[in-house]
């Protein structure tokens, strides 16, 4: 059975503005930010992004638009900052490492 055109349209509608509205593309900037300054940084440095008075070690993205930054702050305490992508400003930094290995922001994927 075909369905009537205003639902084929409002269903296009909806799809167009899931793709306007999420957080994919900031999400990909990140990452290629990260590989990016990671590729040039010097070898006994962290590649970190700071947002939220944050040192992110794990960004996860709750698809279609949250953050959630996992992290440091500047006194050394575990911390947890969450945003809408609209709400986000972040840089990528490089800095002398805090530990014996080196660490990279890591990426994942929540479901949603």
């Amino acid at each position: 059975m075909l369905k009537p055109a205003t639902i084929v349209a409002g269903e296009r509608q909806v799809a167009a503005m899931r793709g306007l509205m999420s957080g994919d593309a900031t999400f990909l900037a990140l990452k290629q930010s990260v590989q990016k300054l990671s590729r040039s940084a010097p070898e006994g440095h962290d590649v970190l992004i700071h947002a939220f008075d944050v040192s992110v070690t794990n960004v996860r993205y709750v698809e279609p638009h949250t953050f959630v930054f996992e992290g440091f702050n500047s006194e050394g305490h575990t911390t947890v900052a969450m945003c809408h992508y609209s709400q986000l400003v972040a840089h990528v930094i490089y800095v002398p490492k805090r530990g014996s290995s080196r660490i990279i922001t890591g990426f994942n994927n929540a479901p949603s």
